[in-house]
Parts: structure tokens; C-alpha cells; sequence
């Protein structure tokens, strides 16, 4: 269980450093903690693609 968000995390802290890690955070309201254990829901990964895309102007590459 939640991979897909992990992934999403490490991809925004590759892509912009621990600035954007915790811009994600603020942005989707789910923490790199609280990814860990939520679910990989297309509500959560939604989120997270979002929120990458607005804070480092790239696709994440998770589906």
C-alpha cells in the first residue's frame, strides 16, 4: 500500500528538492509521512499529480 505515493514524493523531491517535497505537502494536504500510509487512491494519486505539475511544472510519471 502506497507506493504510487511514495513514488510520487521521491519524483518531487528528485525534481525540486526538499523545497518542493514540502510545497507538495502544503499543496495536496498529504505529508511524505502521511503518504506512507494512505491509501494509493486515484483521489490521493490525483492529488499528488496535481500538485506536482504546480509546484515543478512537470507530468508525474505514475498513472
Amino acid at each position: 500500500m502506497a507506493e504510487k505515493l511514495k513514488k510520487l514524493y521521491e519524483f518531487a523531491e528528485q525534481a525540486g528538492g526538499i523545497e518542493a517535497k514540502m510545497r507538495l505537502a502544503v499543496m495536496s494536504g498529504i505529508s511524505s509521512v502521511k503518504a506512507a500510509t494512505e491509501p494509493d487512491s486515484p483521489e490521493n494519486i490525483a492529488k499528488l499529480k496535481k500538485a506536482i505539475k504546480e509546484v515543478t511544472g512537470k507530468d508525474a510519471p505514475i498513472s
